[in-house]
């Protein structure tokens, strides 16, 4: 994705972005002149995230090492780098475990994301591919782009989900096809934009492809793009059912197998993993499940046995457990029930709504529960404030009637707690008081609250007020409602300007990038690389002798001959090479972080890739290949225009002495192949 199509979804504000206090440490780990106490003090200002780096320095992940207490020296442990990119994900995780995506499973994400950072990081400490607490973040954030396009587009991406989610393939076709991007380009843009290691970027866009990416063969980019392909798979394998989980050994170890691990020394990884997984899944308040070791799931494999245990998926240390006591549909709410206790009924009204009924006195709770039971209401209840605050967080009522004077918490100080949630903002909250002096109203109705009824509580007036909450509640849903319509109208606009913005820099003939792109991208490079110190070259190149199969064979043949031409040099470029149709037979290559003599080899595998490319039929008679003049940036050179000038120069002198060659600028020909009638690899091929 390019720079002005992440920064048009950057000012939508709905991209996962991490925590004030994650930022502020990644804002301090940019200073070279930081130390551990100031950074330490920014990481105390959020006590969950203290907690968790120190578990972490004390994990075996980490590690083996003395204990470690203080977050000082949880940050020497682990190093400023880890402590920064930690932060990032743990953050990231904690503000994004829901959203109002259709068919997207926040809570299943998270536990497959959890279990690929844990299976990312004890693949690295075996391989030694990178480092393992670099790659736990990675692993945690592996799929973030599919939480991005479901925070950007909740309706439309529900719809791809539901409709295209088989295959990796499909879904990333449909994602571009719909939403002209897809979740890898996103996932890579924001890692970059977090300003992770791009050898890990590349590793995390490639991880569902890795051949795509032609990194030679053991090299570190080929190993970490197949510890991340492998850290996705042990995700999956985590949140499937056992028979999903069987189907997918033969893969796992095989992928396994590509980077240096067997099975046997892949079974003790997993039953490590599982573990470490459902403890990080206690801190973290992730869903975990009950796996079977992995010896023994690929026993059931081999002998097409069910399983011995199915999995049981939990939510662990949430804090929203229900009470042993609780009481299901069709009995009596609140009596010798301690905590929280629900009675839901069914009801096809159209005016029913999920009410939180709170009272310490049974007898009331049991009275106002029935009555508005009775009415049609789904009924959840709860014994003091603070049980009711949890409730409130995981059921989402419409509508709370609350006691004022309970244990705890009371009913004054609940409302003030809700209020300062996203969710408590929009609940109706009726308080049932016997406190009717000016002072104590003024201060209900300052703290939030929506109605008040007297005690004793009047049954008429109860549901008096209760309607006159539903008229505002059901104006919550219609405003809602056409704030989501003109969401959706939004996102269609978004998507299709940047269908618009794409097919205006897209070149039809051959779908390379056209010349507007091109000049474009060319200025960025320059900009980066002034601004970084860093060098690039730039490649023109010519089809020789082009005018000649228009001449000789028609404009279908020349197209046929730009098409042919353009996908070799797709085909035989890197994957950070961008490559544009300048206009007519002229290409441009725009090669970052690329010295000369590199660029020079690449050059030339572009120039044998176009001599070894398919014939065009009709044109069986005519040689088909390209000159290229190859020009770096120089500190000498002050606009973008003096570098592709150098570039066309030396372009030009190749094609003055017969083409078929590489010519680089300040050089002599360091390339010539003579033209000649075989075909294959350095020789050219026939149009």
């Amino acid at each position: 994705m390019d720079k002005q199509g992440f920064d048009e979804l950057k000012t939508t504000g709905k991209l996962p972005s991490p925590s004030g206090v994650a930022l502020r440490i990644m804002e301090l780990c940019r200073k070279d002149d930081v130390g551990v106490p100031e950074l330490a003090k920014v990481v105390q200002a959020d006590p969950a995230l203290t907690g968790r780096l120190v578990k972490f320095a004390n994990s075996a992940m980490a590690g083996p090492r003395r204990p470690v207490v203080a977050i000082a020296d949880a940050i020497r442990v682990l190093g400023m780098n880890t402590v920064r990119q930690l932060a990032l994900g743990f953050s990231v995780l904690g503000q994004h475990r829901a959203g109002a995506c259709p068919g997207f499973d926040y809570n299943v994400f998270w536990s497959r994301s959890l279990a690929s950072a844990i299976g990312a990081n004890a693949l690295c400490l075996r391989t030694r591919a990178a480092a393992a607490d670099e790659a736990f973040t990675c692993g945690l954030l592996l799929r973030i782009g599919s939480l991005a396009l479901a925070s950007l587009y909740p309706e439309g991406y529900g719809d791809v989900l539901a409709n295209n989610a088989s295959t990796p393939d499909r879904l990333l076709e449909y994602e571009r096809k719909q939403l002209s991007t897809d979740h890898l380009e996103i996932t890579a843009a924001l890692l970059e934009e977090w300003m992770l290691p791009r050898v890990f970027v590349n590793a995390v866009y490639h991880h569902e492809a890795p051949q795509e990416a032609q990194y030679p063969d053991g090299s570190r980019e080929s190993i970490l793009c197949n510890v991340m392909q492998l850290s996705a798979a042990i995700g999956l394998f985590c949140t499937a059912s056992d028979p999903e989980r069987r189907q997918m050994l033969p893969d796992m170890v095989f992928g396994a197998a590509r980077i240096g691990i067997d099975a046997e020394a892949l079974s003790m990884l997993m039953d490590q993993v599982v573990i470490e997984w459902q403890e990080w899944g206690k801190i973290l308040e992730v869903r975990t499940t009950e796996i079977a070791p992995f010896h023994t799931i690929a026993e059931s494999a081999r002998d097409g046995e069910s399983a011995d245990r199915a999995p049981t998926l939990t939510l662990v240390n949430s804090g929203a457990e229900r009470s042993a006591g609780s009481v299901g549909a069709g009995a009596t709410p609140g009596t010798n029930v301690p905590g929280v206790v629900s009675a839901t009924i069914a009801s096809n009204a159209p005016d029913s709504l999920r009410v939180l009924v709170v009272d310490d006195d049974a007898t009331i709770l049991h009275i106002v529960s029935r009555l508005l039971q009775d009415q049609g209401h789904q009924i959840t209840t709860a014994r003091d404030g603070q049980e009711a605050l949890r409730v409130a967080m995981r059921e989402h009522p419409q509508l709370i009637v609350c006691d004022w004077m309970m244990p705890e918490m009371d009913g004054v100080t609940l409302c003030r707690a809700l209020r300062e949630t996203q969710e408590g903002r929009h609940i109706y909250f009726l308080l049932l008081t016997g406190l009717e002096k000016e002072e104590h109203l003024v201060e209900a109705f300052d703290a939030g609250v929506d109605d008040f009824v007297s005690k004793p509580v009047s049954a008429k007036v109860l549901l008096a007020r209760l309607r006159a909450g539903q008229r505002v509640i059901r104006l919550q849903q219609e405003a809602a409602r056409d704030s989501q319509s003109l969401r959706r109208f939004a996102t269609e606009l978004a998507v299709a300007n940047r269908r618009l913005r794409q097919a205006a820099l897209t070149d039809p003939l051959t779908g390379l990038p056209n010349r507007r792109y091109a000049m474009e991208r060319l200025e960025q490079e320059w900009s980066a690389a002034t601004r970084n110190q860093r060098t690039f070259t730039v490649m023109m190149v010519d089809i020789d002798r082009f005018r000649s199969v228009n001449d000789a064979f028609g404009h279908d043949a020349g197209d046929q001959v730009l098409r042919q031409v353009a996908m070799a040099l797709r085909k035989a470029a890197r994957s950070e090479d961008v490559i544009c149709r300048l206009g007519g037979e002229e290409f441009l290559v725009i090669s970052p972080d690329t010295p000369l003599p590199a660029a020079i080899r690449l050059a030339e595998r572009l120039r044998q890739a176009v001599c070894s490319a398919p014939s065009h039929p009709g044109a069986s008679a005519t040689p088909m290949s390209v000159s290229i003049g190859v020009a770096e940036r120089s500190p000498t050179m002050l606009k973008p225009d003096d570098l592709m000038k150098s570039a066309d120069e030396v372009l030009f002198h190749a094609q003055r002495l017969g083409g078929n060659r590489i010519q680089a600028a300040g050089q002599g020909v360091v390339r010539t192949a003579p033209i000649s009638s075989g075909t294959g690899t350095g020789a050219p091929g026939r149009i």
